[in-house]
């Protein structure tokens, strides 16, 4: 019970420094965005889905990323991704109409509005991968 509250606050942390970086204007997704911001060592890290169909994708985006050791972050679903960027369509809050996945993102950097203890816990994590 305990991996899965650790794996609730991991994701929920990550969710909130993706979501506040998508709105101000420091996350790049997409192949071309996140190939681009990892060459340019803009990227902080990098969040992968495992769920990528396209083996070359996945490929090309984690040895890009360490070749310039950048670390790759990685999360079972795509869709989840989605949701978090808001590229899926919702009716109400919790009724879903169309999920749409997105295989990579790249943080380039914390919002303003990221806690200290959120991004020690962010950077602690990506440390360790």
């Amino acid at each position: 019970m305990a991996e899965v509250e650790q794996l609730s606050e991991e994701l929920t942390t990550l969710k909130r420094v993706v979501q506040t970086s998508l709105h101000r204007g420091q996350l790049s997704k997409g192949v071309h965005e996140v190939c681009k911001a990892i060459e340019s060592k803009q990227a902080k890290f990098v969040v992968m889905a495992d769920d990528c169909t396209e083996e070359t994708y996945k490929k090309l985006v984690v040895a890009l990323a360490k070749q310039f050791q950048i670390p790759v972050w990685r999360v079972e679903k795509g869709a989840l991704l989605g949701e978090w960027i808001g590229i899926s369509k919702f009716l109400t809050k919790t009724k879903k109409i169309k999920s749409r996945k997105c295989s990579s993102l790249a943080v380039k950097d914390f919002a303003i509005e990221v806690s200290e203890a959120e991004k020690e816990f962010i950077e602690g994590k990506i440390k360790g991968l």
